[in-house]
């Protein structure tokens, strides 16, 4: 880390705060149990690695996600909308908050950085909140699709921007922090914004700016913010 400080932080909320990865595991482990033209024929571990298939970048769209998994597997019933309810209102009830974000999180606001959440996705992201406890933690959750854009269109870093209210702060001097290269790190990157990339064990691809750190865990940012 540099010896560099910011003035604002905004963090993504999946995989950046909370533990979505583990929360997908037990989202498709019921779909899995529920759906007999999957159990019957295929074993956990493979069906697992397909589900994973349909997650680049720790990323999904459930509606396209479910017209694949009944391609794959033509007995599987339902449709479109019906599994991104269940997908959405499953991953709420299995979502926890990383270890140690909490502790993170309370360390900004007694420190008083000015800091926020934008996040991909529509009232269910503010439901996840709600059930980690984020929300009463956070001073704002930006929802993309309850804005009306998603990122990493720029428009919604800048409405972030808006609700840091932090009006004499320049783009350049706040942090965005982030798990997914084309979502979070383009779309703070093109916005000027310096970027953070949890790694999660994961290789930074090579068709994506470069982020200004790469960090494992949100509370190697202390030095940045204090």
């Amino acid at each position: 880390m540099t010896n560099q400080k910011f003035r604002a932080a905004l963090f993504d909320m999946d995989d950046t705060l909370i533990d979505r990865c583990a929360a997908y595991d037990d989202v498709y482990r019921v779909f899995y149990n529920n759906h007999e033209a999957i159990h019957g024929s295929t074993s956990w571990e493979d069906a697992l690695e397909f589900f994973w298939s349909l997650s680049p970048a720790n990323a999904t769209e459930p509606r396209a996600a479910f017209l694949s998994i009944q391609q794959k597997w033509p007995g599987v019933t339902g449709d479109p909308d019906s599994h991104y309810n269940f997908y959405f209102s499953n991953m709420v009830k299995f979502m926890k908050v990383l270890p140690g974000a909490v502790d993170f999180v309370d360390w900004m606001n007694s420190s008083s950085v000015n800091w926020g959440i934008v996040t991909n996705g529509d009232q269910f992201q503010h439901q996840k909140a709600e059930a980690t406890g984020l929300d009463k933690k956070t001073p704002f959750v930006l929802a993309s699709k309850l804005f009306g854009v998603n990122k990493p269109a720029p428009e919604v870093f800048m409405e972030a921007v808006r609700l840091l209210d932090a009006k004499d702060v320049q783009t350049e001097q706040i942090l965005f922090v982030g798990d997914n290269p084309y979502t979070d790190i383009t779309g703070a990157h093109g916005v000027g914004m310096k970027t953070a990339w949890v790694r999660m064990g994961r290789d930074y691809p090579d068709d994506a700016p470069v982020p200004d750190f790469i960090i494992d865990h949100v509370e190697e940012l202390k030095p940045l913010l204090a």
